[in-house]
């Protein structure tokens, strides 16, 4: 990330921002899908320069756990668990 934008997107949102992508699989044909939306590899997750095929169940999952992640780290602030603001 060469440009001032990027650094200050860099700093907003974190290193991992700006490489989050998902591309579908356009070999996956709608009979293989009907037939079991969850066991072909439906697409490919980017983060950070890698990439991971996924499944539909898998992104669903990885979902799930974004979610989870999420409701625990407010839990987290709310309760106090992240220490005191700075003042």
């Amino acid at each position: 990330m060469s440009s001032a934008m990027d650094q200050n997107k860099v700093r907003k949102y974190g290193k991992l921002f700006g490489s989050i992508d998902f591309e579908c699989n356009d070999k996956v044909s709608a009979d293989v899908f009907h037939k079991n939306p969850s066991s072909p590899v439906i697409g490919t997750l980017m983060i950070g320069g890698k990439t991971f095929n996924v499944t539909l169940d898998e992104l669903k999952h990885l979902e799930q756990t974004c979610r989870d992640a999420q409701d625990v780290v407010m839990k987290r602030y709310r309760l106090g668990m992240m220490g005191r603001l700075s003042r």
